[in-house]
């Protein structure tokens, strides 16, 4: 079978700073428990704070964990999946995850209804993930494959769509990245005109309806429909780009980081689900609204 490349290795360098209210991942646990009937077991969760969210599992469901994996670990959270544009997708994504067998989307893969014959519960899930990731609506999202633990980590047997990235390192989520973007940091330096390059007409309400190139030295001005339809090109079918060529200065642009950096701009508030203490070590604090359900393996 085609692998895909291995994973940029980043083990050597700071770990990823995300910004909180703009992160949303989906991760795999894996149990090392010392007892038999729940090592190497598995589960599936929704997080917008990782790190915060494994002391929770490893602490109990009396410190926000989740009930199916109390008194089963000590768990390691071995990959997550991130990039999602917001909390209902991931949580979708989840769900699909955790059961492939009654996904619309994955009824296409048969062989994912259970494991195989000597199939590791990791390896199950890891195959699980791996076609997801190549079908729809997924396959058109600018996802960040993370590999937490080296151990874990291995190529894909089916190859991810190439704007998807593979990456090695932990990651982390800085409230204070929130407040430089609020307080103007990343802001344009140049000017903008009134009309859309692309359709020629007034932008009316650009604080909202307007995207740019994320190459600040570049004045594209267009409506958020004009330059999705630009990027979409001859893609009948397809609503939302994947990305593509500015049209002005040839930048590679990716969809998901032209809406991501309107968010930031536009200082929208934090979904509900952050709604958090920001000391991390508070964790009696609200978990991590997830579904508080698990894989298959836990059950068995």
């Amino acid at each position: 079978p085609k692998f895909t490349a291995p994973a940029k290795d980043v083990s050597d360098q700071s770990e990823t700073i995300a910004q909180k209210g703009h992160f949303y991942g989906v991760y795999l646990l894996c149990s090392q428990s010392l007892d038999a009937r729940y090592r190497g077991k598995c589960y599936v969760g929704f997080t917008v704070n990782p790190k915060r969210r494994i002391r929770q599992h490893n602490r109990g469901c009396d410190f926000g964990g989740a009930k199916k994996t109390s008194c089963k670990g000590p768990w390691q959270m071995v990959m997550i999946v991130h990039g999602f544009p917001n909390n209902i997708v991931a949580l979708q994504f989840e769900w699909a995850w955790q059961q492939p067998s009654l996904s619309t989307r994955l009824k296409i893969f048969p062989e994912l209804k259970r494991r195989n014959p000597r199939e590791t519960h990791f390896d199950y899930n890891f195959r699980i993930l791996n076609r997801m990731l190549g079908v729809g609506p997924w396959n058109r999202l600018a996802l960040t494959v993370r590999w937490l633990e080296s151990d874990y980590e291995r190529g894909f047997p089916v190859s991810l769509p190439t704007h998807m990235e593979i990456v090695s390192g932990k990651v982390s989520v800085s409230s204070s990245q929130r407040r430089k973007a609020d307080n103007g940091v990343g802001a344009l330096p140049v000017a903008r005109a009134a009309e859309c390059h692309l359709c020629m007409q007034r932008i009316d309400q650009p604080e909202r309806s307007r995207l740019g190139c994320t190459n600040v030295t570049c004045r594209l001005t267009c409506h958020m429909l004009c330059l999705a339809s630009y990027l979409l090109g001859d893609q009948p079918g397809h609503y939302i780009p994947i990305g593509g060529e500015c049209p002005l200065c040839e930048t590679q642009l990716s969809w998901a980081a032209l809406l991501q950096r309107k968010r930031l701009l536009l200082g929208l508030p934090e979904e509900l689900l952050d709604e958090e203490e920001e000391d991390d070590e508070d964790l009696s604090e609200g978990p991590d609204v997830d579904s508080d359900e698990e894989v298959h393996e836990l059950s068995d």
